[in-house]
C-alpha cells in the first residue's frame, strides 16, 4: 500500500482518496522519554491535561492543555513528558485509501474549503495549534464512534475525520492571519466568536471583554478599529440578521422572536429591526411570503 503525505498533490489531482483511521487511543504519560521514530500514518496528538515536549529533527514544541500537533507521514519525532507533570493525550493516526464508495474524498474536500487548500499549499510537516475546544470535541466523537459505532461506524468516522481536517485547516488559517495582522486581530476574532455564540443572551460589551480577558475600553477601541463598528452595533446587526432568518425560514411567532435573539423588549426589537431594515418585522415576513408565493406561481 502506498504511503501518502497529507500534501501529496495526487490526493487532490489524481483519484478519489479518503482519510482512514488506523490507530486511536488515550494515554496518560508520566516521566516518559520516547526515542525518535517515524511511521507511514499522519498523526494528531492532542494534550488533554498536563504538559509535554514534542521534538522533530528541526523543531522543539512545548505543549500544554488544549494544544494540538499535526505530524505528517514519515516525520521523525519523539515525545518527552517530565516526571513532575503527567500528560494525558488523545492520539489519532490515519492514512489515505481509495474511497470505496464512501465519500467525501480529499479532492472533494479541497474543492469545497478554501482554508484546507491553503493548509495543503503550505506543506508544513509539523503544525501546532491552540484549540478553542472544537477539535477536541471532534476527536472525542471519532474515538467514541470507532468504539461503539458498530456496522455504521465507517461512514460516520469518515465524515468526522473530514470535519476534523477542515476544522484544523480553519484554525491554521486563523493563526496565520493573527500572526500577519497582530495580536489585536486575535482578540477581535475571539470577541466576534463569543458574540456569535451568545447573541441570544442578555450580553453587553463588558461581558464580551471579560470573555477575552481585556479591559472593556481597550477592547472597544481595537474592535472599532478592526471591524469599523462598535461591539454594540455589531451585536445589534447580528441579532437583526438572526431575526430575518427566523422570520423568513421558520414559523416562530413574531411576538416571540425578540426572546430568540436575546432582547427582552419586543418594542425595542421592532424599533431596532425597522431601523436596520426599513420595515417592521411583520412587513418583512409578509414580503418574504409574497415573494415565495410568486416564485411558486412561476414554477
Amino acid at each position: 500500500m502506498r504511503s501518502y503525505s497529507l500534501y501529496d498533490p495526487y490526493l487532490r489531482e489524481g483519484g478519489d482518496f479518503r482519510p482512514n483511521i488506523v490507530a486511536y487511543y488515550y494515554k496518560q504519560w508520566l516521566d516518559y522519554h520516547m526515542d525518535f521514530h517515524a511511521h507511514d500514518a499522519i498523526e494528531f496528538m492532542y494534550v488533554i491535561s498536563g504538559t509535554c515536549t514534542v521534538e522533530t529533527m528541526n523543531d522543539v514544541f512545548q505543549m500544554r492543555k488544549g494544544d494540538l500537533i499535526l505530524l505528517d507521514a514519515r516525520v521523525s519525532h519523539k515525545l518527552i513528558v517530565p516526571k513532575e507533570s503527567p500528560c494525558r493525550m488523545l492520539n489519532v493516526e490515519f492514512i489515505f485509501t481509495d474511497c470505496d464508495g464512501i465519500y467525501p474524498s480529499m479532492k472533494q474536500l479541497a474543492q469545497g474549503h478554501e482554508a484546507l487548500v491553503q493548509l495543503l499549499d503550505r506543506k508544513v510537516s509539523t503544525i501546532v495549534l491552540r484549540d478553542p475546544n472544537e477539535v477536541h470535541h471532534t476527536l472525542k466523537s471519532i474515538v467514541m464512534e470507532m468504539d461503539t459505532g458498530g456496522a455504521q461506524r465507517r461512514s460516520m468516522t469518515h465524515l468526522l475525520l473530514a470535519q476534523l481536517l477542515v476544522r484544523v485547516a480553519r484554525l491554521a488559517a486563523e493563526e496565520a492571519k493573527d500572526m500577519a495582522q497582530g495580536q489585536h486581530h486575535r482578540y477581535v476574532r475571539k470577541a466576534t466568536e463569543y458574540i456569535h455564540q451568545h447573541y441570544d443572551c442578555d450580553i453587553q460589551a463588558k461581558d464580551v471583554a471579560a470573555a477575552v480577558s481585556l479591559h472593556p475600553v481597550y477592547l472597544q477601541r481595537i474592535f472599532k478599529a478592526n471591524m469599523h463598528v462598535t461591539i454594540t452595533e455589531y451585536l445589534a446587526e447580528l441579532r437583526v440578521e438572526k431575526a430575518k432568518m427566523l422570520l423568513a425560514r421558520s414559523d416562530v411567532p413574531i411576538i416571540d422572536i425578540a426572546d430568540y435573539i436575546g432582547l427582552n423588549s419586543r418594542q425595542y426589537f421592532s424599533m431596532l429591526f425597522k431601523k436596520v431594515t426599513g420595515m417592521s418585522p411583520a412587513a418583512y415576513r409578509k414580503s418574504i411570503e409574497t415573494m415565495q408565493g410568486f416564485d411558486k406561481q412561476l414554477q
